[in-house]
């Protein structure tokens, strides 16, 4: 009798918990890759900042002058790219992880 109430007890709880052990998963993995996103981001746009920083230690005369103007376009130009990469990226996985969540609760038991 005590057999079978704990072999019950035991498949309930696992198809009671399996939803939240799915959901901490997929939370534990978006925090991952967001951390790792993250972190890429910085150091990019601190890649960014020292190159500017090097250029503008180099200046010396008016030629030089210009050509930190112009590379400092081109610069905008890279970090306004970046930027937009990194917004898809984000909303890449903020889409993955929605559709995470929609998957644990449909497959979630009644």
């Amino acid at each position: 009798m005590y057999t079978n109430m704990f072999q019950n007890f035991n498949k309930d709880s696992d198809k009671t918990f399996a939803p939240v052990l799915k959901f901490n998963q997929l939370v534990a993995d978006n925090f991952t890759a967001l951390t790792n996103l993250q972190l890429d981001a910085a150091r990019q746009y601190a890649e960014i900042g020292l190159a500017q920083l090097q250029l503008g230690s180099q200046v010396k005369d008016a030629q030089s002058l210009v050509n930190m103007g112009t590379k400092q376009l081109e610069t905008m130009t890279r970090i306004s790219q970046q930027m937009m990469e990194d917004a898809k990226k984000l909303a890449d996985l903020a889409q993955e992880f929605k559709t995470g969540l929609e998957t644990i609760a449909t497959d979630a038991p009644k």
